[in-house]
């Protein structure tokens, strides 16, 4: 019952990719042929609940993000609130509103592919229910109900705790002890850890690239949002890895 209940509102769109990169989108796009209007659905890695629309036009591919709302709803920024991801695809196949094109034909996925899911989605499930098991007190039908009314709020909420049970956070260690663990074992390019710098909120990614150990701060702003300076900024520890 339960994976039905927490899957994706989109897991069942042919043209949903889940999880994917932009640059994977735009691969998706490209060999879809990139005619005006082809477009395609996939997990908003900022926002989250959110998606992103990766259409193509004019030989580009423009991306926008659809905005999970607090009363459960989606839209494009500044756009018209739809109930379901799917209403909002189909609204934009007649309304350009905002869009640089119509949505004209959808990219769908390959036989045999299935939309990607991230590290988080497959702890989420168990996560959740341990939160309402415990929080609640609460067994059968009752501790469906809940999970179900309450999903969005708890989504959001074990969403900012997930990473501490994530393989690569560390806790709060010393620098000197990052770089001792992530040149324990393999010297991948690529392979990273990260750490809690201080009370205030902020972490450090630690990674490993050409031999060397690199050392980025991941700051809050004072919205609750998390970014390396200068960079994109997301809700959660766990997106921006």
């Amino acid at each position: 019952i339960m994976a039905s209940n927490m899957a994706s509102p989109a897991n069942h769109l042919p043209y949903f990719f889940g999880n994917i990169t932009r640059e994977e989108a735009e691969e998706y796009l490209m060999q879809g042929g990139m005619s005006d209007g082809l477009y395609l659905l996939r997990q908003s890695r900022n926002y989250l609940g959110g998606f992103a629309l990766s259409l193509a036009y004019g030989r580009k591919v423009h991306h926008y993000t659809i905005e999970r709302e607090l009363s459960g709803t989606y839209a494009i920024a500044g756009g018209k609130s739809h109930a379901s991801p799917a209403e909002l695809i189909n609204y934009h196949s007649e309304e350009a509103d905002g869009l640089i094109c119509l949505l004209r034909k959808s990219f769908n996925r390959p036989p045999g592919i299935e939309p990607k899911t991230g590290p988080f989605e497959d702890l989420k499930e168990n996560l959740i229910r341990e939160y309402v098991k415990q929080t609640w007190n609460l067994q059968g039908h009752a501790l469906e109900q809940a999970i179900i009314s309450q999903k969005p709020q708890l989504e959001k909420l074990i969403a900012t705790t997930a990473h501490e049970k994530m393989p690569w956070f560390h806790g709060r260690i010393s620098r000197e002890e990052s770089e001792h663990r992530i040149l324990i074992g393999s010297r991948n390019n690529g392979k990273f850890l990260i750490r809690e710098r201080d009370s205030n909120g902020s972490y450090a990614l630690c990674l490993l690239n050409d031999g060397k150990v690199l050392h980025y701060r991941i700051d809050r702003d004072k919205t609750g949002k998390l970014s390396i300076p200068d960079g994109k900024r997301f809700d959660t520890l766990w997106q921006v890895c």
